[in-house]
């Protein structure tokens, strides 16, 4: 409760701009020193708000004015010498300005003592998500945008919402637009433009690897973290183009995959094709070798040549559709053959997928030799130069060192007729 006095005190200093500025600088002052200290400069302030400072001292503007500065242990003192004795600098700071004063440390304590608080509150009330909210209190690098929505009035009921999710995970594959709609009446509510969305993702990267890394910001790897917890953001549009690979369900050869191999038709098949099948091997059972490229025309042109090839086509990066049938072919036993372009993303896929299959990547004429056959001509300046010293794989030193003394792109359109010759040789 203001005691009279104060409110005399608030009455007097409340409607005049010198005093407004000056308290203002006081406030900083405290929570800088987190003590009644230091000193204001006057430099700035006009004639008329140094006046109400010099009818406060009892002296005049130009003895004011020559000082250029107040501090705050004289303006206390002198609290202590008007009517307002008994009022100190602090509690008048306070109530002026309808907060509690706080050093820097003592605001930032107290802060941390809330966050605590909070976090214990959500941790009792919301125990599925334990496992984020233990990774949330060890203040890594990747906690400190969630410590920054923890100021937000909203973040309880978000925390709700997360709980609601993890707890309704889906036992079968669910698209993520009819998990949102049953989650909560809204089908958007996890697209990842929105702050849920990528809360969503982030929560589910922990719940897989415990938070110590990044969480993925690829497309792709996006689409996989959700894919392990059968949640599936496109399973139309997402899709690897295949020739001569058989395919098995549960119970029996796809007939479709069959068909397409009997006839050594190409088919684009969409990821919701693929969550049905279990093994997937060259329709020749005697080789267990599966060719690749990203370039849909080098893919056809090869299989013009060799209508026979086991071949894929990922039409660039690779998509989730890629992934999940590489994933079942390796799993077979398969050998993933690889031939790229030799520009720094073409490399880059190179050599992400001999990280993901150890053992199982064979590179397909991506060697030094290959390189200067492909007849390099276009120029690599720099950021895409400066991409082939992050990539480390000792497969490719050799033509990246020479990419890197050429400083030019090759590609494949190049090495089509050596493609072929060693297609057929390997085949016939």
């Amino acid at each position: 409760m203001v005691s009279t006095l104060m409110k005399e005190a608030l009455a007097y200093f409340g409607g005049d701009a010198g005093f407004r500025r000056l308290f203002s600088l006081f406030k900083a002052k405290y929570e800088s020193y987190g003590r009644v200290g230091g000193s204001i400069k006057l430099t700035t302030f006009s004639d008329s708000e140094i006046e109400s400072i010099a009818q406060f001292y009892g002296t005049d503007l130009h003895k004011v004015k020559q000082k250029n500065s107040v501090t705050l242990l004289s303006f206390q003192k002198k609290l202590q010498e008007t009517k307002f004795e008994g009022v100190t600098l602090h509690a008048l700071l306070e109530a002026y300005f309808g907060e509690e004063l706080l050093s820097k440390k003592e605001a930032k304590d107290q802060k941390l003592k809330q966050q605590e608080n909070l976090l214990h509150y959500l941790e009792v009330t919301f125990p599925s998500l334990q496992f984020w909210f233990t990774h949330t209190k060890e203040r890594s690098a990747n906690t400190h945008w969630i410590y920054r929505l923890l100021e937000q009035p909203s973040f309880k009921s978000t925390v709700a919402t997360l709980a609601r999710a993890i707890e309704r995970l889906p036992h079968d594959y669910e698209r993520l637009p009819m998990f949102s709609q049953r989650v909560t009446g809204n089908p958007h509510s996890f697209d990842l433009s929105t702050e849920l969305g990528k809360l969503w993702i982030y929560i589910l990267h922990v719940k897989r690897e415990g938070g110590h890394t990044s969480p993925p910001n690829d497309t792709e790897s996006v689409n996989e973290l959700l894919q392990e917890y059968k949640l599936l953001r496109d399973d139309i549009t997402n899709y690897v183009t295949v020739a001569n690979i058989l395919a098995e369900t549960k119970h029996q050869i796809h007939p479709m995959w069959q068909a397409a191999a009997d006839t050594s038709s190409v088919m684009n098949v969409p990821l919701r094709e693929l969550l049905a099948i279990k093994n997937a091997y060259p329709k020749n059972t005697n080789s267990k070798d599966v060719w690749i490229v990203e370039n849909s025309g080098v893919y056809s042109s090869l299989l013009d040549a060799v209508p026979e090839a086991p071949l894929l086509c990922t039409h660039g990066q690779f998509k989730l559709a890629a992934l999940k049938l590489m994933d079942i072919l390796v799993e077979y036993g398969c050998i993933l053959h690889y031939g790229g372009d030799f520009d720094p993303e073409g490399v880059a896929i190179a050599a992400r997928l001999r990280e993901r299959y150890p053992g199982k990547v064979v590179l397909w004429r991506m060697d030094r030799e290959s390189y200067l056959d492909s007849k390099p001509s276009v120029k690599l300046t720099g950021e895409r130069l400066l991409k082939l010293k992050g990539i480390v794989d000792c497969g490719l030193v050799e033509v990246i060192e020479e990419m890197e003394l050429q400083k030019m792109a090759g590609y494949q359109e190049g090495l089509l007729e050596v493609m072929v010759g060693g297609l057929l040789d390997r085949l016939t």
